[in-house]
């Protein structure tokens, strides 16, 4: 469910409703019954991260040599270049 903002033309009134992406807008205000208009809002946002991004982002180097451990963990060399190098 998605949160919309609405702002009646008459009386000014702000109120917000759940509802869901297919649902219709409202088009009545609940106070005077007169149109209403949809606001633009900035929204909330998310960020989507993939499992291990943080582990190799935290990692000052990628070098079996340096660390004794590849980008992906393991302790020795799997004949992939995992990390561009």
């Amino acid at each position: 469910m998605l949160t919309y903002e609405y702002e009646c033309s008459r009386c000014g009134l702000q109120f917000e409703r759940q509802q869901t992406m297919t649902d219709a807008p409202i088009k009545e205000c609940p106070a005077c019954g007169e149109e209403v208009r949809k606001l633009i809002s900035g929204g909330s946002g998310f960020i989507m991260k993939a499992a291990g991004v943080g582990k190799r982002d935290q990692m000052k180097s990628c070098s079996l040599e340096e660390t004794g451990k590849t980008c992906c963990g393991a302790d020795r060399k799997c004949g992939e270049s995992h990390c561009g190098g």
